[in-house]
């Protein structure tokens, strides 16, 4: 035997090697992949991205060790059926690890997404987390019979007995689900509706589900009422009615443009000179133009003095303290000016020694234009309200939200102001005021209000 192996060694030596060099290397990118990735994906705000980025690693792992384990064998002086059912058994363990980092990925976003859904009557995720484990299984169970040369005819007819008997045993639960889904994104009845049933039923809707509604009647007695008996039946629906504002809301929307206004500064002193001189429109643009620029990713407190200060001149410390300035406490744009300009003019005050940018690194000062005009939409009531909001422009958002406050000089917005004093909301409204506009998107904050208003909808109707 030993004079055998000191024949044979290197057929067995070699594919030996190879296969630890792969489990090396598979081991090395494994651990190095997802955080070069991700550090190269830090601008990227989706929350989703580490779980795409720790799967796409984990197949990337496998993968390379069922190569190694491939290439071993290719190299070795394995043949013949053995060689085969290897294969067979490589790609069968292939299939496996990519079945399961796809589910573990899906079902990742998935639960990723439920939990930021507050809504509970939009939430079947538990169904559709079974509906993917078993198409999960299905789908591998006859790749593997392909792969295996196993007939799968026996197999489908088995699912197909299987589908059938479920369908007769849960129909009425079938049914019911298929009219909930119509009556919920038809938006057919809401809660709070009165609604009266043909066959005598009548009461306050308190409740929507996939299944049946609950209704609460005048002696406070919960009826339930199935979903496809409802979606047939002839009934009456009285909206609940909302207090009405003392004035009705018009949403307004902007049309903003950008004009260079030829002036542009070189050093800290003539930035400083300028800052104090520049109109109002100079001074919000350069303040305010990082929000609308980012409508759908979460905007970085700054302002363009604090990173042409930092980026081009150097001065870092200076730069982050300007950084750091947080525009949303004034009410004002005279205000954020002098903020500006006295923590610059202490800065050339402790430091004289000033200096100028490189030739084209200038500060162009930009004004910002703005043209207002009315939208054909208004609201008397919060329903009306939340309905317009779901649909407005970001514009509209940004000229409620961010200019409110600097046209009518309160640390506040145009929704809170209409709120408090034409509906007497005054909780509803330090509630929206309470946003942090530094921690959503635009976008995130019209979810936010929308969120905040609904519920409170919601609130009324269980107490009342």
């Amino acid at each position: 035997m030993f004079e055998w192996f000191e024949k044979n060694w290197f057929t067995f030596f070699v594919p030996l090697t190879v296969f630890v060099s792969f489990v090396i290397l598979a081991f090395f990118i494994r651990f190095k992949f997802s955080k070069y990735i991700i550090d190269r994906l830090k601008s990227v705000k989706w929350a989703g991205k580490e779980i795409l980025i720790s799967n796409l690693a984990i197949i990337i792992f496998y993968s390379i060790l069922i190569l190694g384990v491939y290439t071993a064998v290719e190299l070795s002086p394995i043949k013949g059926n053995l060689y085969i059912i290897i294969c067979r058994v490589l790609i069968t363990v292939f299939l496996i690890s990519l079945t399961y980092v796809l589910f573990r990925a899906g079902m990742g976003i998935l639960n990723l997404y439920s939990q930021s859904i507050k809504k509970p009557l939009l939430k079947p995720f538990q169904r559709l987390k079974n509906a993917m484990i078993i198409t999960f299984i299905t789908v591998g169970i006859l790749i593997l019979f392909e792969i295996w040369k196993i007939p799968t005819t026996p197999f489908i007819l088995f699912i197909i007995l299987g589908c059938a008997i479920a369908f007769f045993a849960l129909r009425e639960n079938i049914s019911n689900f298929i009219a909930g889904f119509e009556i919920i994104n038809g938006e057919i009845i809401k809660k709070g509706d009165y609604i009266k049933l043909e066959s005598g039923e009548e009461g306050t809707v308190v409740n929507i589900t996939w299944r049946h509604i609950e209704i609460k009647s005048f002696d406070e007695k919960t009826l339930i009422i199935p979903n496809s008996r409802l979606i047939k039946a002839k009934l009456e629906i009285l909206r609940k009615p909302l207090k009405k504002a003392k004035e009705p809301f018009r949403f307004y929307t902007r049309l903003n443009a950008k004009e260079l206004t030829g002036l542009k500064a070189r050093n800290l002193t003539e930035l400083l000179k300028y800052i104090k001189e520049m109109p109002d429109s100079v001074i919000f643009y350069h303040t305010h133009d990082f929000i609308e620029e980012y409508h759908y990713l979460i905007p970085q407190p700054s302002n363009d003095f604090a990173l042409w200060i930092g980026n081009i001149l150097g001065y870092e410390a200076l730069a982050e303290k300007l950084s750091t300035i947080d525009i949303f406490e004034f009410s004002n744009i005279g205000e954020i000016r002098k903020r500006l300009s006295d923590i610059i003019e202490e800065y050339i005050i402790n430091n004289p020694s000033d200096k100028d940018c490189e030739e084209g690194e200038e500060f162009h000062f930009i004004k910002s234009v703005s043209v207002i005009m009315p939208t054909p939409y208004i609201a008397h009531d919060l329903r009306e309200f939340v309905q317009i909001l779901k649909f407005i422009s970001p514009n509209s958002l940004f000229f409620h939200i961010y200019e409110a406050k600097l046209r009518v000089g309160k640390i506040s917005n145009d929704f809170s102001l209409w709120l408090s004093e034409s509906l007497g909301e005054k909780k509803l409204a330090e509630a929206i005021m309470s946003i942090d506009p530094y921690m959503h998107t635009i976008e995130g904050i019209r979810s936010q209000i929308i969120y905040l208003i609904e519920s409170h909808l919601e609130a009324e109707v269980t107490v009342g």
